[in-house]
């Protein structure tokens, strides 16, 4: 294993160096002020006491950016992890009282990336593996119902069944595969500058949403992949009619350097305590009796697909009950 050649001042050099001046500089300040100070004691304690706090307050500032260096430098770098970037890492450094700080938490790092590289790969292997069978149960059920007239009552009732649970199964599989291809940030280099007047208009016309519920305020653009992003907007619109008692109104208006898309439904809402839980996986809130059963799937997937976009998503109230969901997307430098 190679060793990292010693610097002459590691961290714990710097400190005792700063220190020592320190000292060194308020002792000759002394020194020289009973010198040539011809005043009594307190004149000149009192001076040596304000130049020493001075001398002491400079070299306190100096070593605290210096010391604080290494410290804002994994907070950033934790930071960035944080937002998905986990490829990042701590530079190596020569400090031998850095060093041990630096390695572990790089591998703390690596290890976290392998697990969560091996969730991906599950996830995405199982989900892939049981396309197949389900497809050859799907076709083997449309043409059972086929004949579905010739069958007993409750043979078909039976079978209306097992056609609702492939359907919902075929959902799962669905939002299970891409959810694992937006976690790994696949096509990144796919973005493109999009419309969010465009990209909305459209979403909600393939849904057959009333285009009157919709309100733009100005002209947008984001930078980002339209099929991830329509598919979010479907999402979020879905839930909005399986879960919320159907969409109300679906808006988009320029802040700051964001634009900020709102979905807004008409259900009881949702409880303060589960609007962080919506968006985790697998994770369904029951929000009325009328409400449906999902795969806990839609949401998590909106969410990962915003933060690849380096937006967020949050869930809140609607003025006059109901949900709101929120989606914040970066503007593209092409309309600032």
């Amino acid at each position: 294993m190679l060793t990292r050649p010693e610097r002459r001042q590691n961290l714990r050099a710097r400190a005792v160096f700063a220190f020592a001046a320190t000292s060194g500089m308020v002792s000759a300040l002394l020194a020289a002020s009973v010198t040539l100070l011809h005043r009594g004691f307190w004149e000149t304690l009192i001076t040596c006491a304000i130049a020493g706090t001075g001398i002491g307050a400079v070299f306190g500032l100096w070593l605290s950016r210096r010391l604080l260096g290494p410290l804002r430098q994994v907070t950033g770098t934790a930071a960035r992890i944080a937002s998905g970037q986990l490829g990042t890492r701590l530079p190596d450094t020569d400090d031998p009282d850095l060093a041990p700080t630096v390695d572990a938490f790089n591998a703390m790092v690596d290890s976290l990336q392998r697990r969560i590289d091996r969730e991906r790969r599950l996830v995405g292997d199982v989900s892939h593996e049981l396309r197949t069978p389900l497809t050859t149960l799907t076709t083997s059920v449309e043409v059972m119902s086929r004949h579905a007239d010739e069958l007993p009552e409750r043979s078909r009732r039976a079978l209306d069944l097992v056609r609702a649970e492939l359907d919902h199964l075929r959902r799962l599989l669905d939002d299970l595969l891409a959810l694992a291809r937006a976690e790994a940030r696949l096509h990144a280099a796919d973005a493109e500058p999009l419309s969010v007047r465009e990209l909305l208009t459209h979403t909600l016309a393939e849904l057959r949403v009333p285009p009157d519920l919709l309100r733009v305020e100005g002209e947008a653009t984001v930078l980002g992949r339209k099929l991830e992003l329509e598919r979010a907007v479907v999402n979020l619109l879905e839930n909005a009619q399986r879960h919320g008692g159907g969409v109300v109104a679906v808006g988009a208006r320029r802040a700051g350097t964001e634009v900020i898309i709102t979905v807004d439904d008409a259900g009881p809402g949702i409880a303060p305590e589960d609007r962080e839980r919506v968006f985790e996986r697998f994770v369904t809130v029951r929000r009325g009796r009328r409400s449906g059963t999902g795969t806990g799937i839609g949401l998590a997937l909106v969410a990962e697909t915003v933060a690849a976009h380096g937006g967020r998503v949050r869930c809140g109230e609607r003025d006059g009950g109901g949900a709101r969901f929120t989606v914040c997307l970066p503007i593209s430098d092409a309309t600032h």
